[in-house]
């Protein structure tokens, strides 16, 4: 009978994350890239708005379908709202507009959609 093989050393799976922490900054530039594209393509069409919510819903849906793993399914819907949000301003600048007279922070970071490309908050320092 065989031993069974040792389990990989830290920096082995270390090494392993540092790979792949490339690779999603990559395809994030990558991303970019091709957004900077789109950019050039939409100057010479009708202009309208970045915004497109039901393409974004179906991102969503796409997204929470193929998910599994450890990674809670929030967070990950957090990290690519960041995303989504900040490539649509990116395409075009926007403001967002809420009323935090109150002070209620968890609007504030709603509004601002958890990146800080996103202006400045209307009444906000």
């Amino acid at each position: 009978m065989s031993k069974p093989p040792a389990p990989p050393s830290l920096q082995v799976l270390r090494k392993e994350i540092d790979s792949i922490d490339e690779q999603v900054h990559r395809l994030l530039m990558a991303r970019g890239d091709i957004i900077d594209r789109l950019i050039q393509v939409k100057q010479t069409q009708e202009v309208g708005s970045a915004f497109r919510p039901a393409r974004e819903a179906d991102m969503m849906r796409r997204l929470v379908e193929r998910h599994r793993g450890i990674l809670p399914l929030d967070t990950v819907e957090s990290i690519w709202r960041v995303i989504i949000s900040t490539f649509t301003y990116v395409q075009a600048p926007f403001s967002v507009h809420a009323d935090v007279s109150v002070g209620e922070s968890a609007m504030r970071d709603s509004a601002r959609g958890g990146t800080s490309s996103t202006p400045e908050i209307a009444g906000q320092p």
